[in-house]
């Protein structure tokens, strides 16, 4: 009985690791997508401004 509480606790230690993880990774895709999406907004910007110099 001791032996199967232990594993489980190991399989809940390592989901808690893999979710961690791909909660970081989540976030970095975040960043990455609004970083994207300022430079398009920014370049638009630019793109408007040339257009009507």
């Amino acid at each position: 009985m001791e032996r199967q509480g232990a594993d489980i606790q190991s399989k809940v230690e390592e989901l808690e690791m893999l979710n961690q993880s791909l909660r970081n990774r989540d976030k970095l895709k975040d960043d990455a997508i609004s970083q994207l999406s300022d430079q398009l907004v920014a370049l638009d910007c630019r793109k408007l401004k040339e257009d009507n110099s």
